[in-house]
């Protein structure tokens, strides 16, 4: 069996990396929903299987006298939640890969609080951000380079 020239073989470029990456402030009228963790421990999961997102786990956090800090691990990447009930404050912090719409997420938890002021930024990352990276290799460390420890 003969092999082409190394000028002649095609090197597949990795798949594109990165995601979309949406934080969410959202004051409330009714802090209530922002001061227990029985609210989010359902609320949370149920906004990113609602968005199509594979849940993989879920950690929360009962603060006192009242608020509430936690993270559902998506196999997409994950979304996270902490409360300010005395500001009526809570800020999300999703982070999507692949096909899985951040803001569908979003949007759940917005329709569910009613939010009275709210400010969203959206940020592109990895090869989303710049999608001229995803066609380019990355060049990897030598081994011979040393590490950084």
């Amino acid at each position: 069996m003969q092999t082409a020239p190394h000028a002649a073989r095609r090197v597949p470029h990795p798949p594109a990396a990165g995601g979309h990456h949406l934080l969410a402030d959202f004051w409330v009228g009714d802090a209530d929903p922002l001061r227990w963790t029985e609210t989010w421990e359902a609320l949370l999961p149920e906004a990113c299987r609602a968005a199509g997102a594979t849940v993989l786990g879920a950690r929360f956090h009962q603060f006192q006298p009242a608020g509430v800090t936690g993270i559902v691990l998506l196999a997409e990447s994950h979304a996270s939640v902490h409360t300010w009930p005395e500001a009526g404050l809570v800020t999300l912090d999703v982070f999507t890969c692949g096909a899985l719409d951040a803001a569908a997420i979003v949007e759940t938890i917005r329709h569910r609080l009613a939010p009275v002021r709210e400010r969203v930024t959206a940020v592109a990352r990895g090869d989303v951000a710049q999608p001229e990276a995803a066609a380019a290799r990355i060049p990897t460390r030598p081994a011979s380079a040393p590490r950084r420890e």
